[in-house]
């Protein structure tokens, strides 16, 4: 039956539109970002305005106190002049008066002496006239203002007029009075850029840009980078003395204060378009996100299915091993009587029961004695596997001294070891306690390591070192040959059941062994709270290391037997068979310098532990 997947998210059903909720605040927080800086442009227009009208007023008094400032010069010079005994001082005077003038303000392009008809009697400067020894009276721009200053005893202006080197300028006329009459005039001559730029260009510091104009309207005065599109300009009326005034024009040009303005739109547009990608790539990750929650959805479901039908076939593999433990069990039965028959039928023949048995009849019986001792150390080896596997191997914790267990071993592989011309070599610590451990299931771990350390060594020793561990609380064992070694590409696999290393086809079944023997070494020690580690090297020998508690931990519980356990199955007591004493125990085999395992029971006869031919 098919089922219904889960529903899609809302977010997938929302469409390439999007939703309009996160759209429409969107724009919201645009608009809004957008009247903020339509706000700052405004307060930075209207700063800059503000700025620039006081700016504005302080350049109008500026100009206007420069101006008062060089009349007062020019009517201190005139009170000297009308002051002077003779025409030689008055001369000296003017000298000295008019030099110190024009330096200290450059503006002043030249400063006249004349006479009561104009003519020039002395000056200072530069020639700003081109009146070629004229009188002033004689110029219709100046006479004006010569009339006006002898009329009214006091400075006058002409209207703006070119200077000698074109530039615009006018000329002061203040009358020497002496005992009621006019004897002559000084005169200045100024040049409005100088003027201008003196009293201006500190004031405005380049920021704004100036024009003057004359009572006419005509403009006396730029200054350079006027602006062509102006939004406003600011104006302030300028009083002369003399009875003229210009105009002083501040403009705000269009897009005025630039720079202030262009980083105010720069950084808000940026960092509207800023918001505006972070919340499309938050609605691009928010729909991705859905995407993968719907992939994980999918994942999952396939992944629920996959391990309903994973546990259907972990329990087909479960009942698979059970029938396997049940076959074992039961052809380890059947395989003991007739095992049982023709051992104990074979031993008769051989200790002459049935009369003397002939030499080259003997040798048969020698070897069928042999095969059915490899016969039923395998049944046995299997039935130990099984029991360890499922947990009902029992543990018998008691006293042991390791050195009689060593010692005990040693006699037992010695005939072994002497047939191969191998040394055995125990070496016991003084400092070794005794341990608290099941002596049967120690003397089959050490008796298989023994052994398989025997049967891969072809000369050299074997060597058993029993010492305390570094921290105190264990025990290690360590049995060293001189053998062929293992790859260390093999270590992970040696220990499995059943596993030999490059097993090669030399020799019968009984030499290249089961490979149980290293498998059950290590799930024994493991059994008694301890481990077999190995170190190896290709041509040099190997060193199984056996480490052990020296208190075995309790045994868990014993689990409630069920209708199939196999365990229930197997005999408490195992097949024993009366073999001699110097009989060697069975080994597995290696190839090419692999080590592989030797399986040797504990219960296999207490003192003759089964070794081949």
């Amino acid at each position: 039956m098919k089922g219904s997947g889960p529903p899609l998210p809302d977010e997938l059903k929302r469409g390439i539109a999007g939703p309009m909720r996160w759209r429409l605040l969107l724009a919201l927080i645009i608009l809004s970002g957008i009247a903020l800086l339509h706000r700052v442009d405004a307060l930075l227009q209207r700063e800059y305005a503000r700025e620039a009208s006081t700016q504005a007023i302080q350049a109008d008094a500026l100009i206007e106190g420069s101006v008062s400032q060089r009349v007062q010069l020019l009517t201190t010079l005139s009170a000297l002049m009308a002051s002077a005994g003779t025409p030689r001082e008055a001369t000296q005077r003017f000298d000295v008066l008019a030099g110190e003038i024009r330096r200290e303000m450059p503006d002043i392009a030249a400063v006249y002496l004349l006479d009561e008809s104009g003519r020039v009697k002395d000056s200072q400067g530069e020639v700003p006239l081109s009146d070629r020894g004229a009188a002033h009276q004689a110029f219709p721009l100046r006479a004006p203002a010569m009339r006006q200053a002898a009329e009214d005893r006091s400075i006058a202006s002409t209207e703006p007029l070119k200077l000698a080197d074109g530039r615009r300028g006018t000329l002061l006329y203040l009358p020497i009075v002496q005992r009621g009459h006019v004897t002559g005039y000084v005169a200045a001559a100024f040049a409005y850029e100088r003027l201008f730029s003196e009293a201006l260009a500190g004031q405005l510091r380049g920021r704004y840009p100036y024009r003057v104009r004359d009572e006419h309207g005509e403009v006396i005065a730029v200054s350079a980078g006027y602006p062509h599109r102006i939004s406003r300009a600011l104006t302030r009326a300028i009083t002369l003395p003399g009875g003229h005034d210009w105009t002083l024009e501040v403009p705000i040009a269009s897009m005025q204060p630039f720079t202030p303005r262009l980083v105010n739109w720069v950084t808000g547009a940026i960092v509207l378009v800023l918001v505006s990608f972070l919340a499309v790539r938050e609605e691009l990750r928010s729909r991705r996100f859905a995407a993968y929650s719907r992939d994980l959805e999918l994942l999952s479901r396939d992944l629920l299915d996959a391990n309903m039908r994973l546990e259907e076939r972990a329990q087909q593999i479960a009942e698979a091993n059970r029938a396997k433990s049940r076959f074992l069990t039961n052809v380890s039965h059947e395989l003991r009587t007739p095992l049982n028959a023709i051992v104990g039928y074979n031993a008769l023949a051989l200790d002459g029961m049935y009369g003397d048995v002939p030499q080259p009849l003997r040798g048969s019986h020698e070897r069928i004695r042999a095969a059915a001792d490899h016969l039923l150390g395998l049944v046995n080896d299997v039935l130990d596997l099984s029991k360890i596997e499922v947990g009902r191997m029992e543990i018998d914790v008691q006293p042991v001294l390791v050195d009689t267990v060593l010692d005990s071993v040693a006699s037992v592989v010695e005939p072994a070891a002497e047939a191969k011309n191998i040394r055995i070599d125990v070496v016991i610590a003084r400092d070794l306690p005794k341990i608290y451990t099941d002596p049967r299931h120690l003397r089959q771990v050490i008796l298989n390591l023994v052994a398989n350390a025997i049967k891969f060594t072809e000369r050299g020793a074997v060597t058993v070192v029993a010492r305390r561990a570094d921290a105190g609380d264990a025990i290690e064992i360590a049995v060293e040959d001189t053998g062929i070694g293992i790859s260390e590409s093999d270590f992970a696999r040696i220990f499995d059941e059943f596993e030999q290393v490059r097993p090669s086809g030399r020799g019968d079944s009984m030499q290249r062994g089961t490979g149980l023997g290293l498998p059950i070494a290590r799930k024994l020690a493991r059994l008694l709270g301890g481990d077999v580690t190995l170190v190896s090297h290709v041509g040099f020998g190997s060193r199984f290391t056996v480490r052990l508690p020296l208190q075995t931990p309790d045994p868990p519980p014993r689990q409630t037997p069920t209708s199939t356990s196999v365990v229930d199955e197997m005999p408490t007591e195992r097949a024993r068979i009366s073999v001699d004493a110097t009989r060697e125990p069975q080994s597995d085999d290696r190839d090419s310098g692999e080590h592989d395992s030797l399986s040797v029971s504990p219960s296999r006869g207490v003192d003759s532990p089964r070794m081949p031919d």
